[in-house]
């Protein structure tokens, strides 16, 4: 059985999040959506590593935010576009920018709240990300 030490056990587990630096992302593909999970709260000491190792697949892992972006969850919708989505380094797929685009034109009661609508419009209007 191969280990999943890569996985955070707690938000402080850093050198969980320096393990996982050091994998191809195959190897850890089936487990993105617990890596997600620590993306709930941007100030967690691993929320950071784990956004970076993440942003160079986004397109790859569409699937797996559209159900973040999709949940009740507005706060954990608010980190994962602003340290995952936002800091992305290519276009984004088109499927993640409509539902970007229905966040930011049409915002839940509690999304607009949480502000979510106000970073929706700031990475649609990024060009680089949503041409």
């Amino acid at each position: 059985m191969i280990s999943k030490d890569y996985l955070p056990q707690n938000i402080n587990d850093t050198q969980a999040v320096q393990r996982l630096a050091l994998l191809p992302f195959e190897a850890i593909r089936q487990d993105v959506p617990q890596l997600l999970e620590w993306l709930q709260d941007a100030h967690w000491d691993v929320a950071e590593g784990i956004a970076g190792f993440l942003r160079p697949h986004i397109n790859e892992i569409t699937q797996e935010l559209l159900f973040i972006l999709n949940s009740d969850d507005s706060m954990w919708k608010y980190y994962v576009i602003c340290i995952l989505i936002s800091k992305a380094q290519q276009k984004l797929n088109p499927v993640l920018i409509r539902d970007l685009q229905r966040i930011a034109e049409h915002p839940s009661a509690i999304d607009a709240e949480d502000t979510l609508d106000n970073v929706a419009k700031m990475v649609i209007g990024n060009k680089l990300l949503c041409s």
